[in-house]
């Protein structure tokens, strides 16, 4: 598989500890605001869950919108953003978890700490594609509400894959110097025999 050398103006290596912090950092936050916002869903009575949906629709339907959201359509989109938010508190989670190996594995040198990496951001890019679908099927693609979330998912996605090669341009280089040194010590123990 072809191997990319450098990262825009970077190494990939630079660019694994740029990601790993910057994913760190982002996934600290989204933590905190998911737990907000399962923790008010949660907490919220109906009246106030039927005072949200009514907000939701007036400012949908308002003459200058005008969306022709139903109140059903918007019921499902919060119902959405529900279980979105308890997806993504678990994604991040695990993002907190693969971003410090991905630090850690790239200041140690150590290529098997890059896996979980590997691993957490094509789970991440397939959940994000799964509510493009979700919301694109509830609300239409077209739909001002569905495209803008859409728009926001796909640069997501766009970033994993970004992230996911760098990473794992880095995990193959670690990979072949790892190689080549069991390859000369072995050498070298010949060499003395």
């Amino acid at each position: 598989m072809v191997v990319m050398e450098k990262c825009c103006c970077c190494s990939v290596r630079t660019a694994c500890l740029i990601f790993g912090g910057f994913a760190l950092f982002g996934s600290l936050i989204q933590v905190s605001n998911d737990a907000k916002d399962i923790y008010h869903n949660i907490t919220m009575s109906r009246q106030d869950q039927d005072l949200n949906l009514w907000e939701l629709y007036d400012l949908s339907n308002m003459d200058g919108l005008n969306m022709g959201t139903t109140k059903d359509e918007i019921r499902n989109f919060l119902a959405i953003a529900f279980y979105y938010s308890v997806t993504d508190l678990f994604l991040s989670i695990a993002i907190i978890v693969a971003a410090s190996f991905l630090i850690y594995g790239v200041l140690k040198e150590n290529s098997n700490y890059l896996v979980p990496t590997m691993i957490v951001w094509p789970l991440d890019l397939f959940v994000r594609i799964i509510f493009v679908l979700i919301h694109s099927i509830n609300l239409g693609f077209l739909h001002p509400i569905s495209l803008a979330l859409n728009i926001i998912l796909c640069c997501g996605v766009v970033f994993d894959i970004f992230i996911w090669l760098c990473v794992y341009s880095h995990w193959q280089q670690l990979k072949t110097e790892d190689q080549s040194d069991i390859q000369n010590k072995s050498e070298n123990a010949v060499s003395t025999v």
